[in-house]
């Protein structure tokens, strides 16, 4: 699946041959990593033969350059979405649901998105950029967070750096569930579960939400990150610990059993040794 940034956008500088190449070779660094993005493997999973890749590329640092170039329009579109007449939290809210939006409409890209700083690790000037790029990210959330402390949307006790962590962290955990499990859930409706957990935590009238809503909620975290322990595993764990205890407890009782009978067993050897002392001696004068 192609986005629209890519295939509807007139300033996208690949056409749609050299972007089936491009997803062939997220999909070869999806499966198995980026030092399997061979001319080779590219071509094969893009069906097509070796010298073609040449046609659309300079050959695999040109591939991986094209695949810079997918990150950094979906990272310039969410840095847009910063330029808002809203503030705080409705700002924050505004920027991470469209960077979520973009990776879930980014499917052939999404491990290339998530993943950047590995996979362009081989190419340090792409690797800086990337770091860059997060450095920036990092410093609008916080400034959101800032401007909404200051507005009273969000707690004076918080921490601005721990909020933000909190923040990106969920959008990249969410993010990288999405992928190791096949793109099997929707990764937008998950967010906003987050989103909601986030708002909840550091807002200072958070909205409220329903018993039925709430359920639903750790329905769906539970399809894709069970942290709950089931009854059943709870029953078992419980009762493998009380075998432990009554185990523990039947060795303590032997133990003491045996401490309290070795007293007895003392002066029987003192006598043994006292009689062996004073046995007179038989040898002759």
């Amino acid at each position: 699946m192609t986005p629209d940034i890519f295939s509807s956008d007139p300033s996208w500088p690949y056409s749609r041959a050299k972007t089936a190449v491009l997803s062939a070779a997220s999909a070869v660094i999806r499966e198995d990593g980026p030092r399997a993005a061979t001319l080779k493997n590219i071509a094969s999973r893009a069906g097509i033969t070796e010298p073609a890749i040449f046609r659309h590329f300079d050959g695999v640092d040109g591939l991986f350059t094209g695949l810079f170039s997918v990150y950094e329009r979906v990272y310039e579109s969410s840095v847009a979405a910063y330029d808002t007449d809203d503030r705080g939290l409705a700002r924050l809210r505004s920027a991470s649901f469209t960077l979520v939006d973009h990776i879930a409409s980014s499917r052939d890209f999404a491990y290339i998105l998530v993943y950047a700083r590995h996979v362009f690790r081989g190419y340090p000037d792409l690797k800086a950029k990337v770091a860059e790029n997060d450095a920036h990210d990092q410093a609008q959330v916080l400034a959101c967070i800032a401007e909404a402390i200051k507005s009273g949307e969000v707690r004076s006790d918080i921490d601005p750096v721990s909020a933000a962590v909190s923040l990106i962290g969920g959008v990249y955990i969410t993010a990288v569930m999405w992928i190791e499990s096949g793109l099997s859930f929707d990764i937008r409706e998950i967010y906003a579960d987050r989103w909601d957990d986030f708002e909840r935590m550091v807002a200072t009238k958070p909205a409220s939400r329903s018993r039925e809503a709430k359920a639903a909620a750790r329905e769906r975290a539970a399809a894709y990150f069970p942290l709950r322990v089931s009854p059943k595993a709870k029953s078992a764990s419980a009762k493998k610990a009380r075998a432990k205890a009554s185990s523990a407890k039947s060795g303590a009782v032997k133990a003491g059993a045996t401490r309290a009978a070795s007293p007895k067993a003392a002066p029987k050897r003192q006598i043994a040794a006292k009689s062996v002392a004073k046995k007179p001696s038989t040898r002759t004068k």
